[in-house]
């Protein structure tokens, strides 16, 4: 027995771990530091395409038909009167037929720069949307127009 003694005070008490540290953070911690934010915005993207509504994706849609429809034919008289008919139409399924039926001229651009927050229409490419589906040959800059038109549409 006193053999057994002399070997247990050879033994050194239980020691525990050092603890856990909370820095550096484990993987899992920082894919969900990522994951969360990134989950998040993207639902956030697809809510705001299902959300959409269905007047601003067709007018949307109709404006990439009149760009394509203008890549072919350079007929700039006839795609100025094009996205006039198509910003009225949208701003009619948008607003109603009473507010924006009468609009005309200076008036009406006035109205479309209020709704887009530019100058597009009363000082730059929009201009024309009044007066050149009425001309033989406009001198338009329509990548402008196109420009002002999709901000505009985007603002509905």
């Amino acid at each position: 027995m006193n053999d057994l003694q002399e070997q247990l005070k050879d033994l050194r008490d239980i020691h525990l771990p050092d603890p856990v540290s909370v820095w550096p953070l484990a993987p899992g911690w920082w894919a969900l530091l990522i994951g969360i934010p990134l989950f998040y915005f993207i639902l956030r993207i697809i809510f705001r395409r299902l959300t959409m509504p269905k007047y601003k994706k067709l007018a949307l849609s109709q404006l990439k038909n009149i760009a394509a429809n203008f890549a072919v034919s350079k007929n700039k008289t006839e795609t100025a009167g094009e996205i006039s008919l198509l910003i009225r139409q949208a701003l009619v399924a948008k607003i109603g037929h009473a507010e924006v039926a009468g609009l005309v001229g200076e008036e009406w651009l006035a109205y479309l720069d209020k709704l887009s927050k530019t100058h597009a229409f009363t000082q730059g490419a929009g201009r024309y949307i009044i007066s050149a589906p009425f001309e033989k040959q406009a001198d338009i800059d329509i990548d402008e127009l196109l420009s002002a038109t999709k901000k505009l549409l985007g603002k509905l």
